[in-house]
C-alpha cells in the first residue's frame, strides 16, 4: 500500500464534496386571511430570530481547547474504527466528504495506535482555525504499513454550530518510524532494494539526464508497486517535479491501459473541486492539468499506459506550480520507456 495514500486518508487530505441543500417547502395555494397572515408573520419573526441566535453562537471565536477537542475526537474515533463518530468531525461542506466515507472504511482492516502532539493554533477567527499538528501512527495489526511521525496542519470551519474539520494541508513532513517508534534512517534506495517488484521497475529502460534524478520514495503492496523519483536538488518536502512508474502485475488483463485511463479520469473529476482539463491520446497517453482547487496544488501532468508481458505500466511526469515547458521532449520521453 502507498504509504502516501494512506496518510491522505487519515489526515482527511482527501475528502470529497457533498453539499446537504436545504429548501423550503412550498406553500399550499388557500384563501389569505389577516388572520393567516398575522401568523405568518410571526413565524417568520420567530424563525428569524432563532436563525439570529444560531448564527450569533457560530459566530464566536472558539477556544484553543475546543477546536482541539475536535481533532482528538477525530482521532479517537478513527482509532476505534467509528465510522459514523469519524464522520461526525468532517465539515459537511468539505471537499471530496463522500469519498473519505468510502476510503475510511478500507482502514478497518487495521488496528493502529494513533496519539497527536504539539497541538498549537497558528491563526482563528469566527470563520476559520488553523492548527498545526505531529502525530505518531503505530499498526497494532493489519497488513504491510510503514509506521511514521507526520508534520501537518489542519483547517476547522463552524458547521451547523460546531467546529469541524474542513481540510488540510499536505504533511509537511513525513518521518518512518520502526516498530519501538524510532526513527528510520534507512534511506529511499535502500529501502527499494527490498521491494518484490523493484528489479522489475528499475529494468525499464528511462531516459533520465545522467545524476539529475533520484528515487525518493518506493511503496509496494499486493498486486501493486509505486516509485517517485525527485530532482536531486529538491526532497518531499518541497518539490517542484516529480516523474512516477506505477507497476500492476496482470494489470492488463485485470484493467487494461484504457481502463486506467477511464478511471484515471473519473478519480480525478470526483477528489478535486478546481479547474480539470483532462485529455486522452492513442498509444495510451493522456495529459491533464488542475488549477485553483481547494486542497491540492496547481499542476500539470503528461503521462502513458502501457502493457508489457501481460503487466500494466503507467509513467508520469508531473509539475508543480508550474507549467510543463517542454511538453513534447516528454512525451517523446514516455514513448521510449520500455
Amino acid at each position: 500500500m502507498n504509504v502516501k495514500k494512506v496518510l491522505g486518508i487519515m489526515f482527511v487530505l482527501f475528502i470529497s464534496l457533498f453539499i446537504v441543500a436545504c429548501s423550503n417547502e412550498s406553500d399550499n395555494e388557500s384563501e389569505g386571511t389577516n388572520d393567516a397572515e398575522a401568523t405568518e408573520e410571526t413565524n417568520d419573526a420567530e424563525a428569524n430570530e432563532e436563525n439570529g441566535s444560531e448564527e450569533a453562537e457560530e459566530n464566536v471565536v472558539p477556544e484553543d481547547e475546543a477546536l482541539f477537542a475536535v481533532l482528538e475526537a477525530n482521532l479517537e474515533a478513527l482509532t476505534e474504527n467509528d465510522l459514523d463518530a469519524y464522520m461526525e468531525t468532517i465539515h459537511s461542506e468539505s471537499p471530496l466528504y463522500d469519498s473519505t466515507r468510502t476510503t475510511i472504511d478500507q482502514l478497518s482492516v487495521y488496528t493502529l495506535d494513533m496519539e497527536l502532539f504539539d497541538l498549537v493554533v497558528e491563526e482563528k477567527s469566527e470563520e476559520e482555525a488553523t492548527i498545526s499538528y505531529k502525530q505518531t501512527t503505530m499498526k497494532v495489526d493489519g497488513p504491510d504499513f510503514m509506521n511514521n511521525e507526520t508534520h501537518g496542519v489542519h483547517v476547522l470551519r463552524p458547521d451547523d454550530g460546531a467546529w469541524k474539520i474542513y481540510s488540510s494541508e499536505e504533511p509537511s513532513e513525513i518521518i518512518p518510524l520502526d516498530e519501538n517508534g524510532e526513527v528510520i534512517e534507512e534511506t529511499a534506495a535502500d529501502a527499494a532494494a527490498e521491494g518484490v517488484y523493484i528489479d522489475t521497475i528499475t529494468s525499464l529502460e528511462i531516459p533520465f539526464d545522467e545524476g539529475k534524478w533520484e528515487l525518493e520514495n518506493y511503496e509496494e503492496g499486493d498486486g501493486e508497486a509505486t516509485a517517485e523519483f525527485l530532482l536531486v536538488d529538491e526532497d518531499q518536502t518541497n518539490f517542484t517535479e516529480l516523474f512516477t512508474i506505477h507497476y500492476y502485475p496482470d494489470g492488463d488483463e485485470l484493467l487494461g491501459a484504457e481502463g486506467f485511463i477511464e478511471m484515471m479520469e473519473m478519480n480525478l473529476t470526483e477528489m478535486t473541486t478546481g479547474e480539470l482539463e483532462f485529455n486522452s491520446a492513442e498509444e495510451g497517453f493522456f495529459d491533464f492539468s488542475l488549477t485553483e482547487d481547494d486542497i491540492q496544488l496547481d499542476q500539470e501532468e503528461v503521462a502513458r499506459v502501457f502493457a508489457k508481458d501481460n503487466d500494466l505500466y503507467v509513467v508520469r511526469y508531473t509539475t508543480f506550480e508550474k507549467s510543463i515547458e517542454d511538453k513534447d521532449e516528454w512525451i517523446d520521453k514516455l514513448k521510449s520507456i520500455q
